[in-house]
């Protein structure tokens, strides 16, 4: 059960948000209160870290108090080269946009395109299909609407 205090207890799964700019988004503050509506003993902890540092801290992860991180875009492709192992659709795909750490190791996944599959319908159009639209024109086009 989630401290209504918020506060982080040995019991308490953290995960990483990795990406230049954690802290501008609001990925962290809106899973913290689904965490906490929910008393779900979890919290997701913004890391601002810059490119030159990005190996180091993911290849850390494996002996840190984390459960595992989502990765901003721009980390993806590194970090799954970084990875002691990876689900298919992260092989498939070359970039993993989570780690979960089991057992010391660091294992990849993508979750992006099964949350826009499994709650695109959410939304009053078909946001996932309009998305992969989109760019499929921009990049057979070169053009950018």
């Amino acid at each position: 059960m989630m401290n209504n205090d918020n506060s982080i207890t040995a019991d308490t799964m953290l995960y990483g948000y990795i990406a230049e700019n954690a802290h501008s988004s609001r990925f962290s503050v809106t899973v913290n209160k689904r965490f906490k509506e929910n008393g779900v003993n979890a919290m997701v902890i913004p890391m601002n870290i810059r490119p030159d540092d990005v190996a180091f801290t993911i290849s850390q992860m494996r002996s840190s108090k984390l459960s595992g991180a989502v990765i901003g875009n721009e980390y993806q492709a590194e970090a799954f080269e970084l990875l002691d192992d990876a689900a298919e659709a992260a092989k498939a795909a070359g970039y993993c946009d989570l780690i979960r750490i089991d057992e010391g190791r660091l294992r990849g996944d993508l979750i992006t395109p099964i949350a826009l599959e499994k709650y695109a319908e959410a939304f009053e159009e078909d946001i996932a299909l309009m998305a992969t639209s989109r760019y499929f024109y921009e990049l057979v086009t070169g053009e950018k609407e």
